[in-house]
């Protein structure tokens, strides 16, 4: 998993904004990349009985439902079923944003954060604080922050007697209340965007068994971390997370009042950092610094960088092309709105908020053929009961991705079947796996899923199913079976 007021830096040397007409797309009598229109596509085609058996087998109302298969080469539906409704499509909506970031930053998209020096540098002593100026960087991690300051010490730095300055402006956020969605602070996808997000806001903590005590410790390291260890228990692991009674209160002195069994091994548990952004940094840094041999003994403080500072270095991020494939197979939420929020500081619109992402994203669409009249973009990745698509606008944005010159980046960003990300575990039946890449989108009431099916006479298939409904996670079997119609399996 922003830039600034200053976004010309964070554009990258040789982007280029894609434009494709009709001639781009085959055969498919399509005006930029948008569909033929709606009044051309019948209104419906009748849910396969297998679907229909797998639905009431879960206690899913069809009407609860909006299913879209159509025949890549020909463009003919081969199901569509209720598909301009608009629902809920949970992350499915990750691939509006993702493939509107891949045509306006372009695949080569790189996230700069400057480093720089507020005073003089002389002797290895910075006498003066030194200064980060975010920009939305979706994976900005403690390791390449190790990495940084490594090149600051052969820069010559060796002791910084300031505190350390983030610039945050490229964001106008409200406070984010992480338990406001489902009420889970605790939880890594409910972390918010930050224009200095590191390590995506999250700590994976380790536990183990060591000799008769249990060992608990934390990456990224963290300045301070002291933790009160659970005791070790005999017997099963069990339900291990419960019976630590775990308490975060002090999140860099966590509490675990409970037991630990030894049969559990060694356990990992990902928990959203639970403290203020500056404070987790500053954290983070303390380690880093004490490792790269820099001594700093002051805090992280927010603020906007004065003028006369001095550029030390420049961290830039993995290509967009890359980060996409971490956001799409594995869902992540935050990555997908610091993304989101990128896309209006590309378009000059700083500071960035949710509102500037959205126009900027219904822009590109409106003028590509692409309008969504239903769409309702909310934090551009999902996580929000506001967010709406229609089924049918979703397989013609799929549609043109497919004949798009990014189609290989934009469908290798996508869970394989039964192979990798939120789809490993999911659709293995011989007939799917390996042939599938689709994002998945789960929430309360709601599944879905959208992307491409190759049936196994090498036709292509483009799928869109959202599901709102009380019983929506039941309804994987009827996904199996709309899938598995659509491959000629059935």
């Amino acid at each position: 998993m922003p830039p600034l007021a200053r976004s010309a830096p964070h554009d990258p040397p040789r982007r280029r904004v894609l434009r494709l007409g009709a001639h781009a797309l085959g055969g498919l009598a399509l005006a930029g990349f948008g569909a033929a229109p709606a009044h051309a596509l019948p209104a419906t085609l009748a849910l396969p009985r297998r679907v229909r058996l797998a639905l009431h087998a879960a206690g899913v109302a069809p009407a609860n439902c909006s299913l879209v298969v159509r025949d890549l080469r020909l463009g003919t539906p081969l199901v569509d079923w209720q598909a301009t409704r608009a629902r809920s499509p949970a992350s499915v909506l990750k691939l509006v944003t993702m493939f509107t970031a891949l045509n306006l930053l372009g695949p080569d998209y790189r996230w700069r954060t400057p480093v720089l020096a507020v005073g003089p540098l002389d002797g290895g002593v910075l006498a003066g604080d030194l200064a980060f100026i975010g920009s939305g960087d979706p994976h900005l991690m403690a390791q390449d922050l190790w990495r940084l300051v490594l090149r600051l010490r052969g820069l010559g730095l060796r002791r910084i007697a300031g505190n350390v300055l983030v610039d945050r402006s490229a964001f106008a956020l409200p406070p984010h209340d992480p338990a406001a969605f489902d009420g889970d602070a605790l939880a890594p996808y409910n972390v918010g965007p930050d224009a200095f997000l590191v390590n995506f806001g999250a700590l994976q903590l380790h536990l183990q068994a060591q000799g008769e005590n249990v060992g608990v410790w934390v990456q990224p390291p963290l300045r301070g971390f002291a933790p009160l260890a659970p005791r070790l228990a005999p017997g099963p692991c069990g339900d291990w997370r419960t019976r630590l009674q775990a308490d975060f209160r002090d999140p860099l002195a966590p509490r675990f009042d409970g037991r630990f069994a030894a049969e559990c091994g060694e356990q990992t548990w990902n928990v959203a950092a639970q403290m203020p952004a500056d404070r987790f940094v500053q954290a983070v840094l303390g380690a880093v610094f004490r490792q790269a041999g820099i001594d700093w003994q002051g805090r992280v403080v927010s603020g906007r960088v004065p003028a006369g500072a001095n550029l030390l270095t420049t961290w830039e991020s993995q290509p967009l092309a890359v980060l996409v494939r971490d956001i799409d197979k594995f869902s992540n939420n935050v990555m997908a709105q610091q993304v989101f929020l990128t896309l209006a500081l590309h378009a000059k619109r700083a500071p960035a908020d949710f509102a500037r992402a959205a126009a900027v994203t219904r822009g590109w669409l409106d003028a590509h053929g692409l309008a969504m009249p239903d769409l309702v973009l909310g934090n551009g990745c999902g996580l929000s009961r506001r967010a709406r698509a229609s089924a049918r606008d979703l397989e013609r944005l799929l549609r043109a991705a497919w004949h798009s010159p990014l189609m290989p980046e934009f469908l290798a960003s996508l869970p394989l079947a039964g192979e990798d990300g939120t789809l490993r575990e999911r659709l293995r039946s011989p007939g799917l796996q390996g042939m599938l890449h689709a994002k998945t989108g789960t929430l309360d009431g709601v599944l879905g899923l959208a992307g491409y099916l190759q049936a196994p006479d090498g036709r292509r298939r483009s799928v869109v199913a959202l599901i709102n409904d009380a019983h929506a996670a039941r309804a994987w079997p009827a996904l199996r079976a709309l899938l598995e119609h659509a491959a000629g399996l059935a």
